[in-house]
């Protein structure tokens, strides 16, 4: 089975996804008989577009390159305009997807959220690596996603290598999911650790995962919980139907977390975790964000440095703790792929088995 994918965005993200894709290439077409081809790759001032679709030597080698304005075929163009960029070589012989990897506001969702209604309102299958039109609009994306016919996957705004909303849909299938807890950010769990374990203060533990690479140039979205908010707000609103959006979310960040704070902590044989959760409470559904000092025998006590956790509460399996998951760059290109390669499952299912 032929995808057609249309990469939006081509920063680290994107460049790793596209690499990924590339080396991925033999492995999906011996295990998955998925052939799967960039045929546009599109950035805020441009794009370029191969009709015949990249081949993995291509692709491999655009993805080592920062710039894609230097680039061979690149040209200037309204990145919204998806018609220029996607009508080229759309043709109806296979399911044409978005990847998108793009930055978007969190409050308005722009410029993706449009995008993406554009998108689907074109027939495109939607892989969303952004979390931002997720969080300012998701009821309407899965509205759109249901009024066109085409699919909706986001796993890797859920926590990326941590497959949450994966196993949400699937193990959880016919559950009622009561709560969801979650340890979703690694930048934070790291500082956290080393804060704990090595008796770092906050600014030397946030210097440290910068040099590692772990934390972003900018990490305010980090260490404040908003990212922590945005990734439980989206899984509460998916798995729950909370209808809730981001104002809603109380959010305590890590920034005002002391050492003497921690080593008060660890007398009382406690560990902190920044901790995001959404509860049914009646018919409501409450979701806040704030560091959370956990008694040692807890699981989520024992993650550690940039690892992250989940737990469900659930009417009909209990509780469900999941660990792991390796962040960065690599994790989040490869949830998209394990988005792609799921969506094709599922075409697949509906020509029957072909």
């Amino acid at each position: 089975m032929q995808i057609k994918i249309c990469l939006y965005g081509f920063g680290n993200v994107g460049r790793e996804f596209a690499r990924v894709l590339a080396a991925k290439g033999p492995y999906l077409k011996a295990r998955h008989r998925i052939d799967a081809k960039v045929f546009a790759i599109v950035t805020s001032t441009g794009g370029v577009v191969e009709p015949r679709g990249f081949s993995e030597r291509e692709l491999s080698e655009r993805s080592r390159l920062a710039h894609l304005s230097s680039q061979e075929g690149f040209r200037e163009g309204d990145p919204e305009d998806l018609s220029k960029w996607i009508l080229p070589w759309i043709d109806g012989a296979g399911p044409t997807v978005i990847v998108d990897a793009t930055w978007s506001d969190l409050d308005t969702g722009e410029p993706g959220l449009s995008r993406l209604l554009k998108a689907t309102a074109m027939g495109c299958h939607i892989v969303t690596l952004s979390k931002a039109p997720l969080v300012a609009d998701f009821y309407g994306l899965v509205e759109a996603a249901r009024r066109h016919s085409v699919q909706l996957k986001f796993s890797g705004a859920t926590a990326a290598g941590l497959p949450t909303i994966d196993t949400i849909r699937v193990s959880l299938a016919g559950a009622e999911v009561q709560s969801i807890e979650g340890i979703l950010n690694s930048t934070t769990n790291y500082i956290l650790t080393a804060m704990s374990d090595e008796g770092l203060s906050y600014e030397d533990a946030l210097q440290r995962t910068r040099a590692m690479g772990l934390a972003e140039s900018d990490p305010e979205r980090d260490v404040t919980g908003i990212d922590t908010a945005c990734k439980v707000l989206i899984l509460a609103n998916a798995a729950m139907n909370a209808r809730k959006r981001l104002s809603d979310v109380r959010i305590t960040g890590i920034t005002g977390i002391t050492r003497r704070q921690i080593a008060t902590w660890a007398m009382e044989g406690r560990s902190v975790k920044l901790v995001g959760k959404a509860a049914l409470v009646g018919d409501d559904v409450r979701i806040e964000v704030a560091p959370a000092p956990l008694p040692h025998r807890d699981f989520f006590a024992q993650v550690r440095e940039d690892a992250k956790a989940v737990r469900f509460t659930t009417d009909l399996f209990g509780e469900l703790v999941m660990a792991g998951g390796a962040g960065g760059l690599t994790a989040a290109a490869g949830s998209a792929l394990r988005d792609l390669v799921n969506l094709a499952e599922l075409f697949r299912h509906r020509q029957g088995g072909r």
